[in-house]
This record gives structure tokens, sequence and C-alpha cells, in this order.
């Protein structure tokens, strides 16, 4: 399993089998040696431990055993980045969700406008804490930022697309609940 993940870079397995891989995943391997002391050292040459990580990916159908998926950090496939790329689309789609830089609280009771104020400064940290973790990707990949907004580009259009096919859906539902018979409503 930890020859696969160094082949790979990625694994999906059991949580526990995970825990116990990421353990072992530091070890050598006669397949994988040149591997590790090419492609991997370099890409891990300043760090000090840590190589791995593991994404909880919900439970197994068929006996319900939590599963997971175990991969290197920084490769080239990371899950992380991904995710990354992902909120920034949806950012960049529902500005709703994007924390103003100042606390507007008036015309509210001073406890409501202390319970606000704490939940706006909570919002602020973690987006903050979002924008290092962007600033980090495109360090350790070496990603220009006109090659970020490509790749958020592209997460926008395909967040389009399947927004366009949720809404089909919807239309198909709905005909069907009619008895097929289309009608005005049913347009949106």
């Amino acid at each position: 399993m930890v020859s696969s993940l160094i082949e790979h870079d990625r694994i999906k397995t059991t949580l526990a089998k995970a825990k116990e891989a990421r353990k072992l995943a530091d070890k050598e391997h006669f397949k994988t040696i040149p591997k590790l002391f090419g492609d991997m050292a370099d890409r891990y040459r300043e760090r000090n431990g840590g190589y791995t990580r593991i994404h909880r990916i919900g439970n197994r159908i068929a006996d319900n055993a939590p599963m997971a998926v175990l991969e290197y950090v920084d490769a080239p496939g990371d899950l992380k980045y991904e995710m990354l790329i992902k909120q920034l689309a949806r950012r960049e789609l529902d500005p709703s969700l994007k924390v103003p830089t100042t606390f507007n609280g008036e015309r509210v009771s001073p406890l409501r406008k202390k319970r606000e104020f704490k939940k706006w400064l909570d919002r602020l940290k973690a987006q903050r804490k979002f924008e290092k973790q962007v600033e980090k990707m495109m360090k350790c990949k070496k990603m220009p930022p006109k090659e970020l907004d490509s790749a958020i580009l592209q997460e926008i259009r395909n967040l389009k697309i399947a927004d366009e096919r949720k809404e089909d859906m919807k239309i198909q539902y709905k005909l069907r609940k009619k008895g097929g018979h289309l009608s005005y409503e049913n347009m949106r």
C-alpha cells in the first residue's frame, strides 16, 4: 500500500489503513527508491516532516467503513489545492461569501452588536487564513497569478454547467410530477 502511495502520490483506502500506511510512508521500498531519491527528494528538501495528508471522504456503502484518501503533500494533483480553487470560484460567483473589511453594527442592541462583531471577526480570520493558503499554494505550485485565474475561470465554467444541469433536472422532475404536461409554472 505504501509502495502504491509513493508510486501514484495518492491512494483511496479505509481510514484505519490510511493511518497505518501514513506511519510507514517515510520508509523505503525496493520499487520506489528511484522516485524517493529523485522527484520526492527535491520536493521535500526543506520539509522536516508531515509529508502526507489524510482526507476523509465519507463511508463505504457496502459496510459503512470510514473511507479516506491518503496523499503526499504538495504533489502535482494535490486535493487541497483543487478544493482551494473550487472555493475561490464559488466566492467569485457569490459575492456574499466575501467578508467585508469593516464591521457595520449600527442600530442594534449592545449585546447583539457584540455577538455579531465576534461572528464577523471569526469570518474575517477565516478569510485571512484562506488567503494565506492561496498564497502558499501559488508559492508551492509555482503558479503565476495568470495560471490561477485561468484555473478559477475553468472552475466557474464547471460550476455554471453543474447549476444548469440541476435546473434541467428540477424542470424534468416537475414535468414528471405533473404527468408530463408542460405548463408555464414549470419554466421557473
